[in-house]
This record gives C-alpha cells, structure tokens and sequence, in this order.
C-alpha cells in the first residue's frame, strides 16, 4: 500500500474518476464483507464502490479513529451520504489485512444494520422501541 496516509486520503475523496487508483491499495484477490456482500475480488470491490455512487448522491467517509500496526489496520468512521433528499450517517468500522506487499487482502466492514437503517422506518422503530421496553433491564 502507498501508506495508510495516502489510502485514507484516497478514500476519503473517492469518485468515479479515483476508482481506476484502487489497484494502488487492493491486492487482486482482496476478500470483502459488509452486513450486505461477501466476496474475492478488486473488481468486484470496484463495482461495489460504483454502485455506492449509482444509489447515493455524495456518498463519503469521514475517519474517526486508526490503529495500525503494520499488518493490520483497524479504522472507525462516519459513512455519510443523501438519499430521496435525506441525508444519513452510517457509524462503522473496517478491519484491514496487508499482504508483503503492503496491499489488502481482506476487508471486512462492521455495522449494526438495525440501528443504523432499520430503526429509520417508523413501523420497525415502533415495534423495537416495544420489545426493548420488555426486554430491556432497567436501572432506576
């Protein structure tokens, strides 16, 4: 990898005309997982970041904390994007694996889907806030 410097710089201001750089940072193989995908593959890893631009007006990440200790990286972070004129905020993590030749490896993205999506549909939210409030210990 060109330095985690230079791969959060990268990913932070990723578009469509910055996707051909992601050779720079991902090895051919890179495995990835989110709540949604599991898969090998630089392009397919490609297509996903696309599609991200495809559905999503001003998809970004903004990064919050990073520990690196030269094989492995660890990194929390706001993806922040608009959809049907509203603006979200997914709260994440991504753990990262280097290769020897410093590129990844593996991708694996951490989230809570219920609380992050889920619990934005009224319906959804309305029937959590009651099993919480059954399931819930309270400590008053």
């Amino acid at each position: 990898m060109n330095g985690l410097k230079d791969f959060k710089e990268w990913f932070v201001n990723l578009n469509e005309s910055s996707m051909d750089e992601i050779i720079y940072f991902y090895d051919e193989n890179v495995f990835f997982k989110d709540p949604f995908n599991e898969f090998y593959g630089i392009d397919k890893l490609k297509k996903l970041f696309t599609h991200m631009f495809f559905i999503f007006k001003n998809p970004h990440f903004v990064f919050i904390d990073t520990i690196d200790n030269s094989e492995e990286i660890f990194l929390t972070w706001d993806f922040i994007f608009c959809y049907k004129k509203k603006i979200f905020k997914i709260h994440g993590s991504s753990h990262l694996k280097l290769n020897d030749k410093e590129k990844i490896i593996y991708h694996r993205d951490y989230w809570d889907v219920g609380e992050e999506i889920l619990l934005k549909i009224p319906l959804i939210k309305s029937l959590y806030a009651f099993f919480q409030s059954k399931l819930s210990m309270s400590f008053n």
